[in-house]
């Protein structure tokens, strides 16, 4: 099954008072950096990563971003492409549709929405999400749990785009899974896959369990 990957990196960061997508890991990449190359790591057919008008990208490694395509056609050859998105402020849902419009000329069979700030998602748990979908036919999406409902990533079909459209303001793709109109599968990914960065605690303990690996 063929799916375009969205990665959000166009949010705020208003709860941590600082911009989380340009923090260092102790590997020396950025945070933000972990999450798109598991993307890029990953069988997703494409990536589009929603970035905001004033990002520097000085978080992503130069070898993806010299790569990139920033052409609101898809480009032959260029797996990652940027997509700018002039009204983040207006909510997550803006950045949602900005990646579904940019993903549309690719024609995928679906989008997977991942989240530009849970640098401990792995390509492997993209996968799992992916391959969860593709046989359940009478599934709308797929989305990862840790046993408190579905959350991101999340893979959709190509016929919830329009519902993915619809949405307003901070709406997120969880307002869809949450809808019992919808019909979908839920794959279990460890409880770290879900970490943020929203705040410097939660950031303290993805720092504490990443040095923990080493």
């Amino acid at each position: 099954m063929q799916l375009t990957g969205i990665v959000l990196a166009a949010g705020k960061s208003s709860r941590l008072g600082r911009d989380k997508l340009s923090i260092a890991m102790p590997d020396g990449r950025c945070l933000a950096a972990w999450a798109l190359e598991a993307a890029l790591n990953s069988d997703l057919e494409q990536v589009i990563c929603v970035v905001k008008p004033e990002d520097s990208l000085a978080w992503i490694p130069a070898e993806h971003l010299n790569a990139a395509s920033y052409s609101s056609t898809p480009e032959t050859g260029t797996r990652l492409q940027i997509a700018i998105c002039t009204d983040y402020a207006y909510g997550m849902a803006m950045s949602l549709q900005c990646g579904i419009l940019t993903a549309m000329p690719h024609h995928p069979e679906g989008v997977m929405m991942i989240l530009a700030d849970q640098p401990l998602l792995q390509a492997r748990d993209i996968n799992r999400v992916a391959e969860a979908l593709a046989p359940n036919k009478l599934c709308d999406y797929a989305a990862a749990t840790d046993g408190r409902g579905g959350k991101p990533p999340v893979a959709f079909r190509e016929h919830m785009l329009g519902p993915l459209l619809s949405l307003s303001g901070d709406e997120g793709a969880r307002k869809i899974i949450r809808n019992a109109k919808y019909a979908g599968t839920h794959v279990s990914l460890s409880d770290s896959c879900f970490w943020d960065a929203d705040t410097e605690p939660e950031l303290e303990r993805i720092l504490k369990y990443v040095n923990g690996l080493r």
